[in-house]
């Protein structure tokens, strides 16, 4: 669910409205990415959803309860001892139209003290993250950033605060139209929708497509060819489609596609897309908790039950994770064992039996410790026992580490399974994914009930160079396109670090043009799960630099010598790639 920053815009105005002097009562977070606050208006209590998923990012008002952990993070339980009790004084954007809201939050410290700490949701597709802030400072996030991850901005406890880089643009709401035009004509260069995309904040991809289809007005034309009598119906487009940014709440729509998955959603009623189905809401928290429902739209009841099945283990997974990162903190004790261990040996000389306590100054920093010992030990037993217990948290530490690494692979591998059942098409499609579910011991073993039909086949385009994109549908058809139907020096494509497809382009031999490249990774990026996102990262190299490690769960692969584009899938290319080119059969 990609949410673009004028959007973002109404999303604030109303939330400050319906929040403002509201109490939060508790904060639960029922999964890695989910946050719940329970908050106290004047009239009744409401429940807040915070999601920082890396494909599904946003805020809206609830009626879902979820099953909440045994235990809860550390992350929650700061969040509680911080925020519980507090006043939301205001709920702000941030400056330049940015995909982050604040929540300032009011709380009464001593002597009648009033604080004000912050809490920064930034919803940015794989970037997206839930920070608190106090005093210009994070106090901790649900995602760290150190140095080795970021060079440009790091996100660690006891730094300032420094919110995500941006172009300087023009923000439609202040800025003059004649300022706008001048910007988008000093771009001549460059094809309209890409000039208009530098020179305007918090219009994305889909904004600009709905802007440009008012205005009536070929989004690849290059600026220069645009007369003045254009540019004069683009501005008029333009205070047409900023008209309804000021209403609070915000007249919001949601698009579908005929089976009712969802395409986008918007504070404007998508003209462009007039020809699927549209609901309306009466405001855009409205319309965000109906798109959040749409995840996976199943049109029949076996498609239903086996996305629910898959939510239910995604679930559990997602509250082991939270619990070993607990079990892993608790184990950093392991360096403190060794720490005393190595102190005593140093003033072995003066211990003693028979001592309960000793007093002793840490040599690194000067500080003193006291450490206990056992009466009835040695002292070089006493050394010992701390040695042995740094050994034991030790191995507790490697042994957590590869449970952690292993439910990863899990919430990957399902997140993956989750993303198939968004795209299924048939019901042979969906007893495959049942049957592979089966096989990797998250659902019982049961009888194949179409053991005899013809399997599913990938997706097929045939692009008018000559070259073929194959796209896997699952896991099954994943591993089919990229170690049958792919040749050694075909391109093979695949998102970054996100679930998603295998794509492999095959050029017939011939080396492959640049424009079928794009295409290719422009799939890779829409059959993923970062499909509403910007800006996604799509690796690809020759199918030959693709392994399968012995053992890995269907669809997993190791890659090297890739290289790396970045991608902003559209909806209408996608649809003109996959109309023109689907064809019946895979070659051989």
């Amino acid at each position: 669910m990609n949410i673009e920053g004028l959007a973002i815009h109404c999303l604030a105005n109303e939330l400050n409205t319906e929040l403002s002097g509201g109490r939060i009562l508790r904060i639960t977070q029922p999964t890695r990415y989910l946050f719940l606050l329970r908050i106290r208006l004047t009239q009744q209590e409401i429940s807040l959803a915070i999601s920082i998923d890396p494909a599904d990012p946003r805020v809206h008002f609830t009626r879902e309860t979820r099953e909440n952990p045994l235990e809860p993070s550390s992350l929650c339980m700061l969040l509680r001892k911080q925020l519980t009790d507090g006043r939301i004084a205001a709920v702000t954007q941030q400056a330049g139209l940015d995909r982050v809201l604040h929540f300032h939050v009011d709380l009464r410290e001593g002597q009648g003290r009033i604080e004000t700490k912050i809490l920064t949701i930034e919803l940015a597709g794989k970037n997206s993250n839930l920070i608190l802030r106090r005093d210009g400072l994070i106090v901790d996030a649900a995602r760290r950033v150190g140095f080795n991850s970021s060079r440009i901005r790091q996100i660690v406890p006891g730094i300032p605060y420094l919110p995500p880089p941006q172009r300087i643009r023009l923000n439609p709401l202040q800025e003059k139209p004649a300022n706008i035009i001048a910007a988008i004509v000093a771009q001549a260069d460059l094809t309209l929708d890409k000039a208009l995309m530098s020179s305007l904040d918090g219009i994305g991809p889909f904004g600009l497509a709905e802007l440009l289809h008012r205005a009536g007005i070929d989004a690849k034309r290059k600026v220069a060819t645009v007369a003045p009598t254009e540019l004069t119906r683009l501005l008029a487009a333009l205070t047409d489609f900023l008209l309804p940014m000021g209403q609070i709440p915000c007249a919001a729509f949601v698009a579908m596609d005929n089976d009712g998955r969802l395409l986008a959603i918007a504070n404007f009623a998508p003209q462009h897309l007039a020809a699927n189905r549209l609901e309306r809401f009466a405001s855009l928290t409205q319309a965000i908790e109906f798109a959040a429902s749409l995840s996976a739209a199943p049109k029949t009841t076996l498609h239903q039950e086996t996305a629910k099945k898959v939510r239910i283990e995604l679930d559990k997974l997602e509250r082991k994770l939270m619990l070993l990162g607990k079990e892993m903190a608790d184990s950093q004790k392991a360096e403190d064992f060794r720490r005393l261990a190595d102190i005593l040996m140093t003033n072995l000389h003066i211990l003693q039996q028979g001592l309960t306590t000793i007093r002793l100054v840490d040599p690194l920093d000067d500080t003193e410790l006291d450490i206990a010992l056992d009466p009835a030990l040695s002292p070089m037993q006493n050394i010992q026992r701390y040695y042995k217990k740094y050994s034991r948290a030790k191995r507790a530490q490697e042994l957590i580490q590869i449970q952690i690494e292993q439910c990863r692979q899990d919430i990957l591998y399902l997140e993956g399974i989750a993303l198939s059942l968004t795209d299924v098409i048939t019901n042979l499609e969906v007893q495959e994914i049942i049957q592979e579910l089966s096989e990797s011991g998250y659902m019982p073993t049961t009888p194949r009930s179409r053991q005899n039909a013809k399997p599913s086949e990938p997706r097929k385009v045939q692009l008018a160079s000559g070259a073929v994109i194959l796209v896997g549908r699952n896991n099954r058809q994943n591993d089919l396109v990229t170690f049958k139907h792919a040749q050694p020096r075909d391109l093979w494509f695949h998102t970054k670090d996100i679930p998603g497809s295998h794509v492999v382009l095959r050029s017939q031999g011939a080396s492959p043009q640049l424009a079928d490249i794009e295409k290719a990774a422009h799939l890779a990026a829409w059959f993923s799960k970062a499909r509403n996102s910007a800006n996604i990262p799509v690796d690809y190299t020759e199918r030959r630099y693709v392994k399968k490690p012995s053992g890995a769960k269907p669809g997993f692969v190791i890659y090297e010598k890739q290289k790396t584009l970045r991608m902003t899938p559209s909806e209408t290319e996608i649809n003109e790639l996959l109309q023109g080119g689907i064809k019946p059969s895979v070659p051989q």
